[in-house]
């Protein structure tokens, strides 16, 4: 009996911890609309800097929806290249923390080109002590169609709002 309650004790609290500091996902819906109304909420994008620029990112689009993103979405990879491989990038944190000033209570919203990166991403800023930490399913380019294009789903598909980091704009209802 003592062994039976105690398991069931055990498995309750591990399953509270796991619960409590895990992070969740969310959708591109749910991130765009608690970045636009909360102040401490904000996209981290883990790809590249190349991705970040020539394949765009969430912002004002031509025109002028999302302008309130301005500030809100973060570059900073989560893989970067070193001996001519992508490896985790050891600086992500530590980068975090001096973006943040170590506000554990930021609301942060990983997010990379379909969603799988950003989960790893995610489990460092967890496990670093981040609160409320969201991982933005399917991404900014989401999966691939039959032919193997990037159509099916994403912030892009969705019509979210995006730019790039070479200027050019993007008007919700287009896909170029």
């Amino acid at each position: 009996m003592k062994k039976t309650v105690l398991q069931s004790t055990l498995g309750a609290l591990i399953a509270v911890s796991f619960s409590v500091s895990a992070y969740q996902d969310i959708s591109q819906e749910d991130a765009f609309y608690t970045v636009m109304d909360y102040e401490n909420a904000f996209i981290i994008d883990v790809r590249t800097d190349a991705e970040w620029e020539w394949v765009g990112h969430p912002g004002e689009n031509r025109s002028g929806f999302g302008a309130f993103l301005e500030g809100k979405v973060i570059n900073e990879s989560w893989k970067v290249y070193h001996n001519k491989n992508f490896v985790d990038n050891p600086q992500f944190i530590s980068d975090i923390n001096f973006l943040f000033k170590h506000n554990k209570d930021a609301i942060l919203i990983t997010m990379c080109r379909s969603g799988v990166r950003s989960i790893a991403a995610a489990e460092a800023l967890d496990a670093a002590g981040y609160t409320n930490v969201y991982n933005m399913i399917n991404g900014f380019e989401g999966d691939r169609d039959a032919d193997g294009y990037r159509t099916v789903n994403g912030w892009k598909v969705e019509g979210f709002p995006y730019t790039t980091g070479r200027g050019d704009k993007y008007d919700v209802d287009r896909n170029d």
